[in-house]
């Protein structure tokens, strides 16, 4: 495969996924909002383009960015904790024009099990998605934006909590006290996965519609992110007492995977 390939967004999964294309003799452009970080994509094979994209538009060479891609990755999550007024569909909204303009044949975007309310129970992706925060809204949103648009091959991947190397949600929890839902299960994948389902998803350019991308095994969290910490020599968290576990927590389910029989590359740990 050597057809064009864009990577809007290469933080700490894009980079390394673009820069794994690249090993694989596919030519790919990528993007980052800082100088600095180009220069480190260019040594690794990547065309770097600095981009950033707001609600008033995009800011940098875009237009050359687009031109003659085959397929675009967009892995530009809403950023919400860092600015809670962010319109993260009028970002997507300029997206979706320039898909158009540029008439890109193939997209595949980059999204969250946070589409998902915390109290859905288990869901897979047949479920209708009733988010109940911000971001989850906002994440919908620009999901049904993207799966509008016209002449373009879309597939949207949820994935769940992120993990792998320098990013655990263990360390974002240790040490912590007093905390809820202990007995409530995991929606968990690695760095390795996430990967590994845009390469297959790469290869697939007819594979439209939802996936979602979340390890199948779901341990209790106070279980799993007390083990998870102590092996990383961290102060394990601490979850108030609770009983049998709650039969409306979320749980993602992953079954288009398993209907493809995907075979997965890391386990939770």
């Amino acid at each position: 495969m050597n057809k064009l390939v864009g990577v809007m967004g290469c933080g700490w999964l894009g980079e390394p996924l673009a820069a794994e294309w690249v090993r694989q003799d596919i030519p790919v452009r990528g993007t980052t909002t800082r100088v600095s970080k180009a220069e480190n994509l260019e040594s690794q094979g990547i065309d770097p383009f600095v981009i950033r994209l707001g609600s008033g538009g995009f800011e940098g060479p875009w237009e050359s960015f687009f031109e003659g891609l085959d397929t675009l990755v967009f892995n530009i999550p809403p950023g919400l904790r860092r600015n809670p007024e962010c319109d993260y569909p009028a970002r997507i909204r300029h997206l979706y024009s320039a898909l158009e303009r540029f008439k890109t044949p193939r997209l595949i975007y980059v999204s969250s099990t946070s589409v998902f309310g915390s109290h859905q129970g288990r869901v897979d992706e047949s479920t209708t998605p009733q988010p109940d925060t911000e971001s989850g809204k906002q994440l919908l949103e620009a999901e049904s934006l993207v799966g509008s648009l016209k002449d373009c091959n879309v597939l949207t991947v949820r994935f769940g909590g992120l993990f792998g190397p320098g990013r655990h949600p263990a360390a974002y929890l240790a040490g912590r006290t007093g905390l809820q839902g202990g007995a409530d299960p995991v929606n968990l994948i690695h760095l390795e996965d996430c990967m590994g389902i845009l390469q297959e998803a790469l290869g697939h350019p007819a594979w439209t519609g939802v996936v979602h991308g979340v390890y199948p095994d779901h341990p209790p969290k106070a279980i799993y992110y007390g083990r998870a910490a102590r092996e990383m020599g961290l102060q394990p968290p601490v979850y108030k007492a609770s009983g049998p576990p709650d039969s409306d927590a979320k749980c993602v389910d992953s079954k288009v995977l398993s209907d493809k029989g995907y075979q997965w590359r890391h386990p939770l740990g």
